[in-house]
């Protein structure tokens, strides 16, 4: 379980280790994605019966109120990621 302001680093890092990139590799970052400071400050506010999910990466990304951290593989035949050459 990641505390809130460590959840755009671990997300980052899981989606990064299952496309055999590192997470710099990764094309939009997650900051360009979604609203990562609503993300932590969510979470942070929350008793732990909030769960937040959206997709990145191709990835469907489930966060529950203590901070665990679930990946749903993208559908097969998806492209997931995209490095920059």
């Amino acid at each position: 379980m990641a505390h809130a302001n460590e959840l755009p680093l671990v997300i980052a890092e899981r989606i990064a280790e299952r496309e055999d990139l590192t997470s710099i590799d990764l094309h939009p970052p997650l900051y360009e994605s979604i609203d990562t400071d609503a993300l932590e400050s969510l979470l942070e506010s929350s008793d732990g019966a909030v769960s937040v999910s959206f997709t990145y990466q191709g990835y469907t990304v489930h966060v529950d109120g203590t901070g665990s951290v679930r990946l749903s593989d993208p559908p097969t035949g998806e492209p997931q990621t995209k490095a920059e050459a």
